[in-house]
């Protein structure tokens, strides 16, 4: 990370420089030199990587310029820290004294660190660049990074179909009586991807009632087991937050009692782990399966005497996954294949690290010289070591932009499901992101993440409605493998669940148990930049600890507590000038402190706090807020009655929610790059008003309109013209439309993906005219009252995919579905026999592999198994 670290210093540096000098004063001169080097020295990495890639530059190299870097952001981090908080209590002459005393110090730090860069950059021709020759790495387009991208997400769990059948066939025709099926075999053998293939598999989606996933590896008691069940799969959340252990056994067994079930129990290491858990789940006779997975023998014994042992890929199987991952299902040049036989042969057998080096390979030239410097990178390694070598090449390979975000992964918890809008937003926080023309920093991160799925070193969970990446995860073996690497550079450390480490010197810290434990015990870190924390919910977060962070954390750049519920947010929160970064969540506060404008570095404030109600936000001060998102309805204040306004909001990309009223007159046209925009509140008198504006802004592509139920219902939608044309996103939520929606929304030109939740319209029938929806490509319909959807010929043409959820009156659907070529996805909840049956003749109808129908049925539905 040596690299990222150089640029975030630099960004700073350069800001405060130009912005706001006054707080460097007395050491502006020591600053200005300290840029030019790091510009210097910034440039250097970057011709390093263009002329021979991350392998280039050594480890001693990177580690002595990181060390270096770091004293000299501590020094001018605490400096601007203690400016800022005298200045409110000084005058201005023993505010320049006390600044001149401190900054001689800091000023000596500075030129120290000035002279030890320029060594470094004096001395570069004294490392050694080795294999230049070899690390070249061909430039992929956008098109062909998404046809990898959409290629693998379709590929099978290579070499395991076989395995998949029989444990399709064993869940599906066994006895009635509940059975278990355990898997077993080494780490980064596929077992939870065999799994994964079987558990989403449409038969077995339409013959199980009721399925759930839980990761034991991840869990620490039977409690959380049970949480994980009935909170993620039941969504019963609040009705549980008060219930004893025994009440929690009792809802869950109640509820399996009388269901067809599968419960996955993934990544069991220990033996007593299954006679705790046994009895959660009955003993009925409805055909329930139990599947387990691990890597140890005696365990899947422990539980029954039969179990699935998974063998690594022979060779064929092995050179078969390597050539689809490099070629994309293309031939291979004969005169790479014998190398890439030996260099599949290395990998044991694992798919993990055929997929890692296929990853490294598809980056390469397809020359003899650059396979065989990958045989020759492995060849060494003992088997006991091989996984930690392929890890290693495929690491060392990353172009130096993407190594900090990849190592950024060791922060979440093992087998942690990522939001990629989260990972996102805090890689821009950290200073990973540069800036390029033409494409903002979100659409450089998102292809930076699309770029590690491709090198297999990242996995794909969800993809959004409307393309991309939703959620993504990390193999358990990688998310070791960046722990390890990121505790070598003291880039970034753990506390907590299987760890036990503390922070030591290390700037970014992930709590993933206790957490205010760990914050009360280590009350200074002014080493700290970011702090994420992953605790089970219900840990509370008082005044007491927000005083700690204040005091010993008055550094952090990023903080997410949102896994705590914090008890209040206190105005104090100002203090902390250097966030960018603020996810917090509450179920009691009252009032979002003004004060919180005052946060002026702040790029992304997400708080969930449903006491809160129409909090005043002085957006106006916050002019590198990029993303803002809470639950209700965060009102902005007019600009003419804001004093100390400074300029338009150029940088805000999201605002949600804010209220109607916020809309009028001009606010939102001072967000002239706004892309994504929800509004939640009172439509019945301000929705003409608010759409008055919504037409001029020219980037919105997401649009979200929420009701509060206190309120009157939306009655009609104002004309389409009224929308912005370049929406591609709407979703209406509780707003109890009267009239029709479909008449408005099939017009707009680019609209991709509409969603109609939770009484968004009342009437019985939705129409899809002819010529409507042009653009299509998603249609989620979810707790409506329709009874009937028409679909006129020429509507819908670029349909893809459709989910109907708690449509229960719903009577049909529409015959012209079948002449939809493009629809290739279908989703149903608890549907009537009508639509079971003409969903399963339209699947029928489109052919095999054509059309993926997963059907979803109610504890006492009908269920095709």
């Amino acid at each position: 990370m040596a690299d990222a670290a150089v640029g975030i210093l630099l960004d700073s540096l350069s800001r405060i420089l130009a912005e706001e000098s006054y707080l460097l004063l007395g050491v502006e001169y020591e600053a200005s030199l300290l840029q030019s080097e790091l510009i210097l020295c910034n440039s250097f990495f970057k011709s390093l990587e263009r002329k021979h890639g991350q392998l280039a530059i050594t480890r001693e190299y990177a580690s002595r310029i990181k060390e270096l870097v770091y004293q000299a952001e501590d020094a001018i981090d605490m400096y601007v820290a203690k400016s800022v908080l005298v200045r409110g209590f000084l005058g201005k002459a023993r505010l320049k004294f006390i600044q001149f005393v401190i900054g001689r110090t800091v000023a000596k730090k500075i030129m120290g660190v000035k002279i030890g860069l320029n060594e470094i950059y004096q001395d570069r021709k004294k490392f050694k660049i080795r294999n230049a020759e070899d690390i070249k790495l061909p430039v992929e387009g956008d098109s062909l990074r998404s046809r990898r991208l959409c290629y693998f997400e379709e590929t099978d769990a290579v070499g395991f179909n076989a395995e998949a059948e029989t444990i399709i066939d064993q869940l599906i025709k066994g006895d009635a009586e509940r059975d278990i099926i355990s898997l077993v075999g080494l780490g980064g053998i596929g077992k939870s991807s065999l799994c994964g293939k079987v558990y989403n598999n449409l038969v077995i989606s339409q013959h199980f009632e009721f399925r759930a996933w839980v990761c034991i590896s991840k869990v620490q008691s039977v409690r959380e087991v049970l949480e994980k069940i009935i909170i993620d799969e039941l969504e019963l959340a609040d009705e549980i937050k008060n219930m004893s252990d025994k009440m929690l056994r009792l809802e869950l067994y109640r509820y399996l009692k009388c269901t067809r079930y599968l419960i996955v129990l993934d990544d069991v290491w220990r033996s007593d782990w299954w006679g705790d858990l046994n009895h959660l789940f009955p003993r009925n006779m409805y055909g329930s399966r139990i599947v387990l997975t691990t890597q140890f023998k005696e365990v899947a014994q422990s539980v029954s005497p039969y179990f699935h042992y998974l063998q690594p890929l022979n060779k064929e199987k092995s050179w078969n996954l390597l050539s689809e991952k490099v070629f994309l299902g293309g031939e291979c040049p004969s005169e790479l294949k014998g190398l890439g036989i030996q260099i599949a042969d290395k990998c044991g057998g694992l798919p993990l690290a055929i997929l890692v080096l296929g990853g490294v390979l598809s980056r390469r030239e397809k020359t003899v010289g650059g396979w065989s410097s990958v045989l020759s990178s492995i060849a060494t390694a003992e088997d006991t070591n091989q996984l930690s070598k392929v890890f290693g090449l495929g690491y060392n390979c990353l172009p130096h932009y993407l190594s900090s975000c990849f190592l950024y992964f060791g922060f979440f918890p093992e087998d942690f499901e990522i939001s990629s809008r989260h990972l996102i937003r805090l890689w821009i926080a950290e200073g990973f992101v540069p800036k390029k023309e033409k494409a903002s920093l979100e659409e450089v991160a998102e292809e930076y993440l699309e770029e590690l799925i491709d090198r297999n070193l990242i996995e794909l969970a969800q993809k959004k409605s409307g393309g991309g990446v939703k959620t993504c995860r990390i193999h358990d073996l990688l998310h070791s493998f960046c722990i390890s690497k990121a505790r070598e550079g003291r880039d970034l450390e753990v506390w907590g669940s299987n760890v036990s480490s503390s922070a030591g010197k290390s700037r970014r810290l992930g709590i993933h148990s206790n957490i205010t434990e760990y914050i009360s015990s280590n009350q200074s870190a002014s080493n700290l930049r970011s702090l994420l924390c992953f605790g089970r919910d219900g840990e509370r977060f008082s005044l007491k600890h927000w005083k700690l962070l204040y005091k010993g954390y008055e550094l952090v750049r990023v903080l997410d507590l949102a896994s705590l519920v914090v008890e209040n947010i206190p105005s104090e929160i100002e203090n902390m000038i250097f966030l960018r970064y603020l996810n917090l969540k509450s179920d009691s506060a009252r009032t979002l402190p003004p004060s919180i404008a005052n946060l002026r570095h702040l790029q992304t404030l997400t708080v969930v706090a449903p006491l809160i109600r129409r909090p005043q936000v002085n957006f106006w001060k916050m002019l590198n807020l990029r993303h803002f998102y809470f639950n209700g309805d965060a009102v902005v204040p007019p600009e003419d009655k804001v004093n100390d306004r400074d300029s338009c909001l150029s940088n805000l990309k999201t605002l949600s929610c804010i209220s109607p009223d916020s809309c009028k007159g001009s606010v939102l046209f001072e967000m002239p790059n706004l892309v994504k925009l929800g509004i939640y509140g009172d439509f019945g008198k301000h929705i003409d008003s608010a759409f008055e504006t919504l037409s001029g802004l020219t980037a919105l592509q997401k649009l979200k309109l929420v009701r509060d139920r206190r309120y009157e219902r939306l009655a009609r939608l104002p004309c389409w013209q009224k929308f912005p044309p370049t929406l591609v996103k709407v979703t209406l939520s509780r707003t109890q439309l009267s009239v029709d929606p479909m008449e408005q929304l099939g017009q707009l030109p680019n609209l991709r993906v509409l969603k109609l939740i939770d009484s968004a319209y009342d009437g019985k029938e939705l129409n899809c005219t002819s010529s409507s929806f042009p653009q299509l490509e998603m249609l989620k319909l979810v707790n409506l009252e329709i009874s009937r959807w028409c679909v006129s010929t020429g509507s819908l043409p670029s349909l893809r995919s459709v989910v109907i959820n708690r449509c229960e009156g719903l009577a049909a659907l529409p015959y012209s579905l079948k002449d939809l070529s493009t629809l290739r996805e279908m989703q149903l909840w608890w549907p009537n026999i009508d639509v079971l049956k003409f969903a399963v003749d339209l699947e029928s109808h489109k052919g095999e592999g054509k059309l993926k129908l997963l059907i979803y049925h109610a504890q006492d539905g009908n269920s095709l198994g």
